[in-house]
């Protein structure tokens, strides 16, 4: 998004990626398309103030910018408007859902409905959950075909984009701008965007060491018939639950279960991650039992310690990234945010923050399997 705008502001372009246009998570997410962040309106607005409210306001552009990015440029990525469902796995957490409706009805003029576990039955074949926040404003896509469509639109504008072309260091210029190397050579340029995410290396140390990179893993079986998908998520809603090991599912347009989860916080195999979440997809919707799994792949989910997104400058080098799993909508609003801002506009003062880091953590996450011991006792409590 952001070469796309860069190069509509008339501004030459070069995009670097180490593998393929799109690899990772922009291309191998589970393609909802959604407001907030992983911290809840409510905790928002406690712990900001009147900043909490303008990121919130920020993520319901976001979600609004991906509907008109793609009906304004007629991106075939299989978009539509589901609404999604913020499902309580324990009972104690269906009072949360009705503070963050308060919230969002009365801070945001967000129509969202708490359904019982009674109203919940016409939503999802499913016995596990207690209740659910509905939230009729998102939507799902193919991520791949959207990527697709907006390197389109930055080609067509004149960026150029190389693939297999990683930067490999950034030096500064005594004249201004920076030098980038790249094994094809070096390039010359007044300003550099990093968007790295969960997949940030030391090319910049100071913004590594602020990335936890976290293993998330989706499966996709089989097409589920006409019967057993509607049986399974009536109206086609997205799903995702209330653990900290969350699970987050959908239907695609071809009716394949795409079933995602963190199978862990330490290493594992996309093959052992397989097997857990179709044990999971099982406990969840029973009635799948003995469909097939088809396709299972995996990758890095780029989270912060505030657990929020980020984008500033360090040492004259913009960086836009953190995304913490809701990358579909924000990396397309940090992507324009981003571009007109090095096109000469200001940073809205709520992302004017900072950039939390822990002690001691370069490159190695070695904290993360003790917190996810943590959390999954939490989740088992």
């Amino acid at each position: 998004m952001a070469a796309a705008r860069l190069a509509a502001l008339g501004r030459s372009v070069a995009l670097l990626e180490r593998h393929e246009l799109g690899w990772g998570a922009s291309s191998r997410n589970g393609g909802m398309v959604h407001p907030g962040f992983k911290v809840g309106p409510g905790a928002l607005l406690k712990r900001y103030g009147d900043r909490g409210r303008q990121l919130y306001q920020a993520s319901l552009d976001a979600f609004a910018l991906v509907e008109e990015t793609i009906t304004t440029n007629r991106i075939e990525c299989g978009y539509a408007r589901s609404g999604h469902l913020h499902l309580a796995y324990k009972p104690g957490h269906v009072e949360h859902l009705e503070a963050e409706a308060n919230v969002l009805r009365d801070e945001f003029g967000v129509d969202a409905t708490v359904l019982d576990r009674d109203a919940l039955a016409s939503e999802i074949g499913s016995p596990v959950y207690h209740g659910a926040l509905l939230y009729e404003r998102s939507g799902g896509l193919h991520p791949a075909r959207y990527v697709a469509g907006l390197a389109r639109l930055a080609r067509d504008g004149g960026a150029q984009l190389h693939d297999r072309t990683p930067a490999i260091a950034i030096a500064g210029r005594q004249a201004g701008g920076f030098t980038v190397k790249t094994p094809r050579g070096d390039i010359a340029t007044r300003d550099v965007l990093l968007a790295t995410n969960g997949y940030s290396d030391g090319l910049v140390p100071s913004i590594r060491r602020r990335i936890i990179p976290i293993g998330s893993y989706i499966i996709a079986t089989e097409p589920l018939s006409a019967d057993r998908a509607r049986n399974a998520i009536p109206n086609r809603r997205m799903l995702f639950d209330s653990k900290n090991f969350l699970y987050y599912w959908r239907l695609s347009n071809d009716n394949r279960m795409l079933f995602g989860g963190r199978a862990s916080f330490a290493p594992t195999t996309t093959a052992k991650a397989r097997d857990w979440l179709y044990a999971a997809m099982i406990r969840v919707h029973p009635q799948l039992a003995g469909v097939m799994v088809e396709h299972a792949w995996g990758g890095n989910v780029g989270f912060t310690f505030d657990r929020l997104p980020h984008i500033s400058r360090i040492e004259g080098i913009t960086y836009a990234l953190g995304y913490c799993g809701t990358g579909v909508a924000m990396s397309t609003y940090f992507g324009q945010l981003a571009a007109d801002w090095i096109g000469g506009g200001q940073l809205p003062d709520c992302w004017q923050r900072a950039f939390p880091s822990l002690p001691l953590y370069r490159e190695t996450p070695w904290f993360l399997p003790a917190v996810g011991w943590y959390y999954a006792a939490l989740d088992r409590l």
